[in-house]
């Protein structure tokens, strides 16, 4: 007979595959990732909770940490140009507008410490040197999480100060987070075989 923590992991892992699927049937999860999620499903002792294959945006902030008004100015899981960059920020009119260059990250539910360990291990195999267990408490929750990142301030109140060519550069640094992003996410899918 399965112990109480064995049927909460399970229960957890089925209530989290619910949402996924519920998820995906309104379009709501990265092409780019779920086959990943799918895998690491697919494993017995792991179970996915948030992700996101990396993204670039372009965000309108009223305040410094005031991420609850934050407005989406453009959001970009594929690469991106200098014009879809400037048609966005045309949109702006109050605020902090601000360039965000993300790689991947998911968090993933462990049936142990040890499953944790494991998955972190093979984060880092991967190239997600940022992976590390999140929590111990009621969940073993692992963040699968890269370095690379951007966080730029563009402008405020609808007015852009930089360049374009300091635009270009910013664009094309975006770009190659995504790019290397898609390398570290195909790796990522050849070490979870190692799990089983």
């Amino acid at each position: 007979m399965p112990s109480k923590e064995a049927k909460e992991f399970l229960q957890a892992k089925d209530k989290a595959l619910a949402s996924l699927a519920a998820a995906c049937d309104e379009k709501q999860v990265d092409e780019q990732i779920l086959t990943i999620l799918t895998r690491i499903n697919a494993l017995s002792q792991y179970y996915t909770l948030s992700s996101c294959s990396g993204r670039i945006l372009l965000l309108q902030i009223p305040r410094l940490g005031d991420k609850r008004h934050a407005e989406f100015l453009g959001r970009w899981h594929q690469m991106t140009t200098v014009e879809e960059m400037t048609a966005a920020a045309a949109q702006a009119t109050e605020g902090v507008l601000w360039l965000l260059g993300q790689s991947p990250i998911m968090h993933i539910g462990a049936d142990s410490l040890q499953a944790a360990e494991a998955m972190v291990k093979a984060g880092n195999a991967a190239g997600f040197k940022n992976s590390a267990i999140r929590s111990l408490g009621k969940r073993v929750i692992v963040e699968v999480a890269s370095t690379e990142r951007l966080d730029i301030p563009l402008g405020r109140d609808g007015v852009l100060f930089c360049s374009n060519t300091y635009l270009a550069l910013l664009v094309d640094l975006g770009n190659e987070i995504l790019c290397r992003s898609g390398e570290k996410l195909s790796r990522f899918y050849t070490v979870l075989h190692t799990l089983e």
